[in-house]
C-alpha cells in the first residue's frame, strides 16, 4: 500500500508519485487528521499517513489529475475549517447525516459501518431497545443509570447521546483513543463508537478484558455511510471527487484497500 508522508506538523503533501504534473490552479486543499483512528487512518512512527482513507485518497489525487495539498488538523477542527474556506475537502471516517447535509456536501459513500457499545467483559449486561420520542428504536437508557459513557467529540456517536440520553452521563474526548485509554483505567464505564475502530481496539491487549455490549439499532443520526467531505455548492470538486470515487471502486482500488485494512489481506 503507497503511504502519504507528513511534510511537516500541518501540512502534508502529494509529492512526485501523482501521475500527472498538474497546474497552478489544479489544487485541491484537502485537510485529514493525524489522530490515531485506525482501519481509516493514523499518521506512524515514520511520519506516514496510512489506512484505508490514505490509500484512497491518494488514489482519488491521482485519478483528478490534481495536485493535493493535505493539511494536518484535529478532527473538530476540519468542518469548520472547511466552511471558513480553509479546505476544499475533508476526509475523517465523518458519517453522512441530515444534520451534517445543511452545512456541507458530501460525496458518495465508501464505507458503511454500524456503531456499537464497549465495557469490560467481567460486566454482564442485557441491553435492550425502545422507541425514542421520534419514532426510531434506541439502546435501552436504564443500561446507563448510574454510569459514564465516553465517546469522542464531534462525532455522530456524541451527536447521538446528546439527543437520544440528555440525562446520562457523558465524557467526550478529543480522540477516539482517549475515550479507551479511560475506559481502560476503569475511568469510565462504557464508550459508544464505530464499529470498525472497536474491533480494532478490541484486538489490542489493551482491549483484551472489553467486549461489545451492544449494536445500536440503525438510525440516520448516526448517518449513512462515510464519505468525503466539501464546501456547501462547491459542485465542481463534489464532482471531481466523485467520479474518481466511482473509479476506484469500479476497478477494486477500494475493495482492495479495505481487504488489507478491515480483514488484513
Amino acid at each position: 500500500m503507497s503511504n502519504i508522508a507528513i511534510k511537516t506538523a500541518l501540512a502534508l503533501a502529494i509529492a512526485s508519485s501523482v501521475a500527472l504534473p498538474a497546474l497552478a490552479e489544479d489544487v485541491i486543499r484537502l485537510g485529514m487528521t493525524p489522530e490515531p483512528y485506525l482501519p481509516y487512518g493514523q499518521v506512524n512512527a515514520a511520519g506516514q499517513w496510512e489506512g484505508i482513507e490514505a490509500d484512497i485518497t491518494h488514489a482519488l489525487c491521482e485519478r483528478m489529475k490534481v495536485k493535493c495539498e493535505i493539511s494536518a488538523m484535529a478532527f473538530d477542527g476540519l468542518l469548520p475549517a472547511l466552511k471558513e474556506n480553509k479546505l476544499d475537502v475533508a476526509v475523517g471516517a465523518f458519517s453522512i447525516t441530515d444534520e451534517r447535509k445543511q452545512t456541507v456536501d458530501f460525496s458518495a459513500s465508501y464505507y458503511t459501518e454500524g456503531t456499537s457499545l464497549v465495557g469490560p467483559k467481567a460486566e454482564s449486561v442485557t441491553v435492550g431497545t425502545v422507541d425514542a420520542p421520534d419514532g426510531s428504536k434506541i439502546l435501552d437508557p436504564k443500561v446507563f443509570e448510574g454510569k459514564v459513557v465516553g465517546v469522542q467529540a464531534s462525532t455522530v456517536q456524541h451527536q447521538y447521546l446528546t439527543k437520544y440520553y440528555p440525562n446520562v452521563e457523558v465524557k467526550a474526548y478529543d480522540t477516539a483513543d482517549n475515550s479507551m485509554a479511560d475506559l481502560a483505567a476503569g475511568r469510565i464505564d462504557f464508550v459508544l463508537s464505530p464499529d470498525l475502530y472497536l474491533h480494532t481496539f478490541l484486538a489490542t491487549p489493551q482491549g483484551a478484558d472489553f467486549d461489545i455490549k451492544a449494536a445500536a439499532p440503525d438510525n440516520k443520526a448516526l448517518g449513512e455511510g462515510v464519505g468525503y467531505v466539501v464546501k456547501k455548492g462547491d459542485a465542481a470538486t463534489l464532482k471531481k471527487v466523485d467520479d474518481a470515487l466511482a473509479s476506484i471502486k469500479a476497478d477494486g482500488t477500494l475493495a482492495k484497500s479495505i481487504a488489507h485494512w478491515v480483514d488484513g489481506k
